[in-house]
């Protein structure tokens, strides 16, 4: 725990540290979004080179694959923001 340094009034100190708390809550919470989304990609690869266009879903995978791959870079867009 960081202690209080006088350079801020107390009240904005406890105000950063509350920010830097939502902030690290925040970016915990949207790189478990993205490992999860990095794993369905990585499965619909697998899927998708094992059974390839012979697949009745080949174009359904292909087009979810391109959408998480969408959502992911949104996703990281705003981490990158916070």
């Amino acid at each position: 725990m960081v202690d209080y340094d006088n350079s801020k009034s107390f009240l904005e100190w406890e105000m950063d540290k509350a920010i830097d708390q939502k902030k690290e809550h925040a970016l915990a919470k949207h790189s478990s979004e993205i490992r999860v989304m990095d794993r369905l990609i990585n499965a619909i690869d697998e899927y998708l080179i094992r059974f390839g266009r012979e697949s009745n879903v080949h174009d359904q995978c292909f087009e979810l694959k391109k959408q998480i791959e969408e959502n992911k870079k949104h996703t990281q867009e705003y981490m990158d923001k916070i």
